[in-house]
């Protein structure tokens, strides 16, 4: 996994729950944050928009308040609160970022999926807190799915 990755994780809210009645998480690995911010703008914007069922119209008027929210907060924590906002009750973004974020980082999530993935892939020794070193990331990703169905995000 290259060091410029970027995540998009999220739950479904609205429908899968009603349905289903089981949590729905999807996550989309990105090739970098230019990759990332147009994910989000296409087919991020159309999966709400069919969620929300949303008219072509109603659909446009989504993707430029999307485009206003990226221009106006590109920080992806601040980003990914105001999206959060817009889509409730259909779907919410539980990670928007760089996948060294996640690795690294010491926010409420990238420390509970760390302590996840040690519980899974350590030898019983490390701290839950400690960093994934890069060539391992790929052990990351791979326990991510198992890692959002069983927390409560």
């Amino acid at each position: 996994m290259d060091s410029k990755a970027w995540a998009l994780c999220f739950l479904d809210e609205g429908v899968a729950l009603s349905v289903i009645s089981r949590k729905e998480t999807r996550c989309q690995w990105l090739e970098d944050e230019g990759h990332a911010h147009e994910h989000l703008l296409n087919d991020y914007v159309h999966y709400v928009a069919e969620l929300g069922e949303l008219d072509p119209e109603q659909t446009a008027i989504a993707k430029e308040r999307f485009v206003l929210l990226m221009e106006q907060y590109p920080e992806p924590e601040a980003l990914t609160e105001y999206i959060n906002d817009l889509t409730v009750g259909l779907t919410r973004i539980l990670w928007f970022g760089p996948v060294s974020a996640l690795a690294e980082d010491y926010g409420d999530f990238p420390l509970a999926l760390r302590a996840f993935y040690w519980q899974e892939y350590g030898e019983g020794d490390e701290d839950p807190v400690t960093p994934i070193v890069e060539d391992d990331w790929i052990y990351m990703v791979e326990c991510m799915d198992e890692f959002l169905l069983q927390d409560d995000y």
